[in-house]
């Protein structure tokens, strides 16, 4: 019988673990770091998502962590938040292969893994019998929150910035690109305990674009309506979005699809730092059981 090494994160240990442990791989440690401290505000909201945050409570000091989001809508994966620091990747491949706490059959979808740990967990999914499949890889832009809170910005007349609401969540939702891994549930809990701002027409209240701090603490869910496009209308909503996380202290940081080049070029146009090394999506998969 194995033995379950990881033990569920008490809200005690979490500002230590982020803070004293995680902050020293800055910003390697940026995805999770942030998915834990917005695990925590949710589970204090009644998220209609649940979240369970795991780590070795006899190492606080090696990072190993694994933090799982599930959603009600039971036909989407769970998604697999996956850290621990440099040089432990050993422990954290043992970890992995002994845990009981992740649901292999419910084909999880590993986010944003660190680059260095992407090998161990494709290995351990095909131990597992199953079959890893890369969904993408992101691009990590980050900016230091100080920065983002004197981010300025003029707003055009002919439109204004607003608080996106739960009326706004099925258009949206009809027009996000990702809504085959990612359901509507996760834009309802958005919308309502997280950072969510629109631009609006002045003339109809038209909704035109928009974007979002969320699940994951992170900028996400940029979009801008196709009749809207070329007016400025993506780096707007990126700034004001932006200024808000910094302002609110935390550091905006978005994870983008490495060939998705207006976006990439855009946050690097609002003062975004590059990350070095892409952080891959990985699903997993029932094996390929076709014959010849």
């Amino acid at each position: 019988m194995r033995s379950e090494v990881l033990e569920e994160m008490p809200e005690a240990i979490m500002e230590y673990f982020c803070e004293q442990v995680l902050k020293r791989d800055w910003p390697n440690c940026i995805h999770a770091y942030y998915f834990i401290k917005n695990a925590f505000q949710w589970m204090s909201k009644n998220s209609a998502s649940s979240y369970k945050l795991y780590y070795i409570s006899n190492d606080v000091e090696n990072g190993t962590f694994i933090g799982i989001l599930s959603r009600p809508e039971e036909e989407y994966p769970d998604v697999v938040v996956t850290y621990t620091c440099p040089g432990n990747e050993e422990q954290f491949r043992r970890m992995l292969y002994s845990t009981e706490y992740i649901n292999w059959q419910k084909k999880p979808l590993f986010q944003a893994i660190p680059f260095r740990m992407k090998a161990i967990v494709e290995t351990m999914i095909e131990e597992k019998g199953l079959k890893s499949k890369l969904y993408s890889n992101a691009v990590l832009k980050w900016m230091p929150a100080d920065v983002a809170a004197r981010l300025d910005y003029e707003i055009p007349d002919d439109v204004f910035i607003g608080q996106l609401s739960v009326d706004h969540i099925d258009f949206i939702y009809s027009l996000w690109t990702h809504s085959d891994v990612y359901p509507k549930s996760d834009l309802w809990d958005t919308v309502r305990l997280n950072i969510g701002l629109g631009v609006f027409s002045r003339h109809n209240g038209e909704l035109l674009a928009w974007a979002m701090c969320g699940s994951y603490g992170g900028l996400s869910t940029l979009i801008v309506q196709p009749d809207y496009r070329r007016r400025g209308f993506g780096k707007l909503i990126v700034l004001a979005v932006t200024k808000v996380m910094g302002e609110n202290g935390v550091s905006p940081h978005a994870l983008i699809n490495e060939k998705n080049n207006v976006s990439l070029g855009l946050f690097k146009n609002v003062g975004y730092i590059k990350h070095s090394t892409p952080l891959p999506y990985v699903v997993v998969e029932d094996p390929d059981t076709s014959g010849p």
